[in-house]
């Protein structure tokens, strides 16, 4: 068994084998004597008594007796004294400032075969950062008007350097190594990411900058391009990043020659130094994530526990918070930035980065094992146009053919699919058919669509907080959006009660709008369309609801996530009538998925003519018709 202790002020965190059959935990100080063959773990703290509880191997299994004066707790569960409680790995003892997790031997580095001494990395940022912060005053000076001066950071810059080399020239080499090891894999991760970007002379310019701030990393990571056969082009970009995930230890392990003792000191100062400003001033571990193309989506478990979506397929990431504050504190600053407010009363919220990015969070007490956040990345460099959609085969060209003259020729869409599977994407990409002149109104729960219009109106509901009484729900802007005389309104998600004014839009003079909801098939979606109706409108007759749905619906684009992760647009369907046989509403496969080639998704024409087709033929000078070709 191992043991995972973390402290709650966030001075430290170790990992400790539990050896003995017999371990004592108390305070620091304690001048407890025990017998010969008895463990003991001392734990930082003027709450932790003398002893505080015992740890005892009995049978297969380990059991917890509660002997201190002040709480102990076992899942959140106290513990009387002198009684025995069973525990196992998975199971967390808490004491005043102290958590300690049970832990597996085996599972212990889980994920992290590159970095199995990871918390070492962090256990000295974490000491160089505390003693930054009380010699810098920083929780004061933070609010002071000083603190974005540039001569205020020139200082704390100043201090940081010192502490940093005080650090390193006390440190063992072993850790040095290893915190080079960290600044070499992340150079290469964002070497790998840049190629995925087109605009060769921003990439050229990027390197000729990290080129001149530290020559030695520079050198070393280009040394192991070559020794992972990195390809760096545009096609290669995600075979770059398995050689990375799955040669790197071992490439380095075999050039650490490469560097001598200063090299070693220059790239690993310039590594802390720019870890623990990036917890000062941005989002600290996930600050480079963010600058990623390649990472989709994050997702902060736990603070000593992240994983990313990359390529459309989940990853844990190598590396991690220190401790809880380090994650509490970065989760306050987004929501700062974005004029929201989270706290114990209310520990869930929705917030929007500057890029556009959404970001979930949620604290404790709704988090019990420890605040979550999740980051899904939208706008800036991680924004799709329909034509990058085609050439990743997500949809054909034909299909994107049809698409566009379905929005210039005013048809109702609704976009639909699971979570993830790339619907907020497509709305955005369907916007750039709109004519320019059209006057749009977008309505969403949290900012995330970015249309190309030039004449958009966006409108954001906003939930009850302690700071306003009043909640603004979707229903209430998709109804004030019919007075702003929109040609079109866009709605960012139907969730529930506001289906029924979006369909009334569709059939009351505001042809063309669109919407997204959640569904498995298209034929799924009428049915989630008539729940949602409901919701809002429980007296409505169901046959009423149908009729309002093919009268105001006229295309499903469905999209679903594939087994290699994928996104895909696996149906086009028009919405034609209500089947006189069961009621159900009936629609129809214009374009459908028929089978994947090399990884990639194929898509064929079904043979079917929308009813609409003579509303998107253009015909020619010569009286031609120009565009059906996308049927065929």
């Amino acid at each position: 068994m191992l043991l995972k202790i973390s402290y709650e002020d966030g001075s430290g965190r170790e990992v400790i084998p539990l050896s003995a059959n017999e371990t004592y935990f108390v305070g620091e100080s304690s001048t407890l004597s025990l017998p010969a063959g008895v463990g003991i773990v001392r734990l930082r703290g003027s709450h932790v008594s003398s002893p505080q509880f015992v740890l005892r191997k009995s049978g297969q299994g380990w059991s917890v007796q509660h002997h201190g004066r002040n709480p102990t707790r076992v899942d959140d569960q106290p513990l009387r004294a002198g009684t025995p409680v069973a525990v196992s790995a998975g199971m967390s003892i808490w004491v005043p400032n102290v958590t300690i997790e049970l832990v597996e031997p085996a599972a212990a580095p889980e994920a992290v075969t590159q970095f199995p001494d990871q918390e070492r990395v962090l256990a000295l940022q974490m000491e160089i950062h505390e003693r930054l912060l009380k010699d810098t005053q920083y929780d004061r000076l933070v609010k002071s008007s000083d603190f974005g001066r540039e001569e205020t950071r020139s200082r704390i810059r100043e201090r940081l350097d010192l502490f940093i080399k005080e650090a390193l020239d006390s440190a063992p080499q072993d850790l040095v190594i290893l915190v080079i090891k960290n600044a070499v894999y992340r150079w290469l991760a964002k070497r790998i990411a840049r190629t995925g970007r087109r605009d060769g002379a921003s990439n050229a310019a990027i390197l000729a900058r990290e080129e001149q701030d530290n020559r030695r990393l520079f050198d070393v990571g280009k040394a192991l391009i070559s020794a992972l056969q990195l390809k760096l082009n545009f096609e290669s970009t995600r075979a770059d990043f398995a050689q990375l995930d799955t040669r790197f230890s071992a490439a380095f392990q075999a050039r650490q020659a490469l560097f001598n003792a200063g090299d070693r000191y220059e790239i690993a100062h310039m590594h802390l130094r720019s870890n623990i400003e990036e917890l000062m001033y941005r989002w600290g571990t996930i600050s480079e994530l963010m600058d990623l193309d390649v990472i989709s989506e994050i997702m902060v478990t736990r603070y000593d526990e992240i994983y990313v979506e990359k390529f459309g397929l989940l990853e844990r990431y190598p590396f991690a918070f220190a401790n809880e504050r380090q994650l509490m504190k970065v989760i306050e600053r987004i929501a700062v930035d974005s004029n929201r407010s989270i706290n114990e009363s209310e520990a869930m919220a929705d917030f929007r980065m500057p890029d556009g990015s959404r970001v979930n969070a949620v604290i404790p007490p709704l988090a019990v094992k420890g605040a979550c956040l999740t980051i899904r990345k939208f706008g800036g460099k991680s924004r799709l146009d329909i034509s990058k959609l085609v050439a990743a085969g997500a949809l054909s060209e034909p299909m994107r053919a049809f698409l566009e003259a379905a929005v210039r020729a005013r048809k109702n869409i609704v976009v639909s699919g699971g979570t993830g599977s790339g619907k907020t994407t497509l709305l955005n990409s369907l916007s750039q058919f709109i004519p320019v002149g059209e006057r749009v109104v977008a309505v969403e729960d949290t900012s995330e669509l970015q249309l190309d219009g030039i004449h958009v109106v966006y409108l954001q509901s906003r939930p009850k907080t302690a700071e306003s009484e009043t909640s603004v729900t979707i229903r209430d802007l998709v109804r004030n959006a019919l007075r702003m005389r929109p040609d079109r309104i866009i709605v960012g998600e139907c969730r529930g009660a506001e289906a029924i004014d979006m369909l009334q839009a569709m059939n009351t003079g505001h042809a063309g709008s669109m919407t997204t909801a959640h569904a498995n098939t298209p034929q799924d979606m009428m049915t989630r369309l008539e729940v949602m109706v409901l919701q809002g409108q429980s007296s409505l007759p169901v046959m009423a609801i149908r009729q309002q749905i093919v009268a105001a619906v006229e295309l499903v684009v469905q999209l679903n996530r594939l087994e290699s992760g994928r996104r895909a647009v696996t149906e086009i369907s028009e919405v034609i009538g209500i089947d006189p046989d069961t009621g159900l509403v009936i629609v129809e496969p214009i374009f459908n998925l028929v089978g994947r080639a090399g990884g990639q998704a194929v898509h064929a024409f079904t043979g079917y003519l929308p009813s609409f087709v003579a509303e998107l033929v253009e015909f020619g000078e010569d009286g031609e018709i120009k565009n059906l070709d996308m049927f065929v």
